[in-house]
């Protein structure tokens, strides 16, 4: 029979290391043009597919996922596609066959007739069946190839494995190193998060991934294709930052990373904070408030690295903008402004030291106190109102009572950055305010 003529050469051709793209090429003619049909070349490799040599059985499917790769979706009948998925599921327990089947699964469910249930009972297999961490990197590759074209094509079905599929997930990531994989596993947990309820499981799956917070790693120079440093940092960044299900387990260890000797883990530490703010439970910052203003006050008076200081000042304006109510609300006795001597209102962390500084006999670090303030007070309306209630008046008074040249100076220089932050809350509401009267 022609067909089996051909699959012995092309499996004798694979031991031999021999190019078979000329095999390969007629076997994807006859199928497509009716000749044979995608069976009878299955029925031709039963005794590789069954061999109890594994060499034999990987050369098996190595032929069936080569011609799969290559035939287009009107000779692949759905009566084709039901049977081999169902082969391909089984097959995932034999690890030597696994590089094959993900390759061949991979051209699969680029077409119509590969529904979500076949994508249930593939996914399922690869979560249960692969230990993908024990594979190279172009299989680990396919492997996170797969999740994500699943995720796309079906993501109903993928939903609806629940449990099953954020724990198989965070399993198939544990212990992931190459930078290239982890780029692709790490923008994937974002996916999982927008259309899996992770709640169950967020504890599992952020373990594994902040492990790799701060990530560091040597770009690799001249190669075109290396991850750089920075995408790998930003979609782990996205990654931890993509649920409020992590917030209460990112922002106490991210706070703790901010006192790292290192600039650049400050910096990324800060950066995932205010990145973060807008995703986690503002309940959860405000009981972390006291700790973080304090590490930032200090990271900002030492004025060691100005992208420390930079992105510290940038941070403390994020959160504080989050926990910020909307507006003001004049002579309302619940409110922050009216409660200030109370030290679990958040702004009260920061306007507590600034008035002790204020009302010293001298002013230390005034540009430092003055960049802290504009920081906060820029953050909304509301707290630039509370902020400017707070320490305009000890600085008018204060400057007016001394003749002390310095000190009025000092006075001077942070009176002007709480006057530019009021400035920029104004500017922003009429931009604002512009971009609603061009909507209607």
């Amino acid at each position: 029979m022609e067909v089996q003529r051909l699959v012995d050469a092309y499996i004798i051709g694979l031991g031999d290391n021999t190019d078979n793209a000329e095999l390969r090429a007629t076997l994807v003619t006859q199928i497509s043009g009716g000749d044979i049909s995608l069976l009878d070349l299955v029925q031709a490799l039963g005794e590789y597919l069954a061999s109890e040599e594994a060499s034999r059985r990987s050369k098996g499917v190595n032929v069936l996922s080569d011609v799969l790769a290559d035939l287009p979706e009107e000779a692949i009948p759905a009566i084709a596609t039901s049977k081999l998925v169902q082969f391909f599921s089984a097959r995932l327990a034999d690890a030597t066959c696994v590089p094959h089947i993900l390759t061949a699964v991979l051209a699969l469910m680029q077409h119509p007739s590969f529904t979500g249930k076949f994508t249930t009972d593939i996914l399922g297999a690869l979560l249960r069946e692969v230990h993908v961490q024990s594979f190279q990197y172009s299989t680990r590759r396919a492997a996170y190839q797969l999740v994500d074209l699943a995720i796309q094509r079906h993501p109903e079905a993928v939903a609806k494995m629940g449990d099953d599929f954020v724990l198989g997930y965070a399993q198939v990531l544990d212990g992931e190193k190459d930078p290239r994989a982890l780029m692709l596993a790490f923008q994937i947990i974002p996916k999982i998060a927008a259309l899996v309820d992770i709640k169950n499981n967020a504890e599992d799956l952020f373990e594994v991934l902040f492990c790799y917070f701060p990530i560091t790693f040597k770009h690799r120079e001249g190669d075109p294709s290396a991850i750089s440093p920075e995408l790998l940092k930003a979609a782990l960044r996205s990654a931890i930052t993509c649920s409020p299900y992590f917030g209460d387990l990112a922002i106490k260890p991210l706070i703790e990373k901010t006192t790292a000797a290192a600039s650049s883990v400050k910096v990324d530490a800060l950066e995932t904070l205010a990145a973060g703010a807008h995703v986690y439970a503002p309940e959860l910052f405000k009981a972390e408030m006291e700790v973080l203003v304090e590490q930032i006050r200090e990271d900002v008076m030492m004025a060691a690295d100005d992208a420390v200081v930079n992105a510290a000042l940038g941070t403390l304006e994020t959160i504080y903008g989050v926990l910020s109510p909307p507006t003001p609300v004049p002579n309302d006795p619940f409110s922050e402004d009216a409660n200030m001597g109370d030290s679990s209102t958040p702004l009260d962390y920061v306007l507590k030291e600034a008035v002790f500084q204020l009302t010293a006999d001298e002013v230390k670090n005034p540009e430092q106190i003055g960049k802290i303030l504009r920081a906060v007070a820029r953050s909304s309306t509301y707290n630039c109102s509370v902020v400017s209630d707070a320490v305009l008046p000890i600085i008018v008074e204060r400057m007016s009572s001394t003749e002390v040249l310095t000190l009025r100076r000092e006075l001077m220089d942070i009176l002007n950055y709480v006057l530019s932050a009021s400035c920029d809350v104004e500017r922003k509401a009429e931009c604002l305010e512009a971009d609603k009267m061009n909507l209607l």
